[in-house]
């Protein structure tokens, strides 16, 4: 049975691999959440959560993510993810988490994604003090790269 969540993470990594699969894999482990069964939820952080710097759940627990992700092999092409979290003003109101992931740069996901993050905030009818960001950017050189921006909540 799953907890309510205490703690999240906001990550991004990158990685490339000869298969897209093992490239995913890779990026998961730069991200900081490789050695878990990841559970893909909608954009809500939980009243009450508090960031951490690293997971500390036991390996191969469930962990609960919003996450983006590109991949690409096309040799030369920049891949950028995104992830952001609107930091509600009312500690005991919900954040929002909103995540991009494209063919462009790392600058652009993030302004994409804060976009986002303040139009779901307004839209939730909840006043934000900050909106947080994490993003990554990768150009391919030969196989698969892929790159990944999560929020993992535990």
């Amino acid at each position: 049975m799953l907890q309510y969540p205490k703690y999240y993470m906001i990550s991004s990594g990158s990685a490339s691999a000869d298969d897209q699969l093992v490239s995913f894999d890779a990026a998961l482990i730069d991200a900081g959440i490789s050695n878990y069964n990841l559970l893909r939820v909608s954009s809500i952080l939980p009243i009450g959560c508090c960031q951490k710097d690293y997971v500390d759940l036991r390996e191969g627990s469930a962990l609960l993510v919003a996450y983006g992700t590109a991949s690409s092999d096309v040799e030369g092409a920049t891949v950028a993810s995104a992830i952001g979290i609107g930091i509600p003003c009312d500690e005991a109101q919900v954040g929002v988490i909103m995540e991009y992931a494209a063919q462009t740069d790392a600058k652009s996901a993030e302004k994409e994604v804060k976009k986002m993050v303040d139009q779901a905030m307004k839209n939730h009818g909840i006043p934000y003090k900050e909106i947080r960001v994490s993003s990554t950017e990768a150009t391919v050189a030969e196989g698969y790269t892929t790159v990944i921006s999560s929020v993992a909540m535990w």
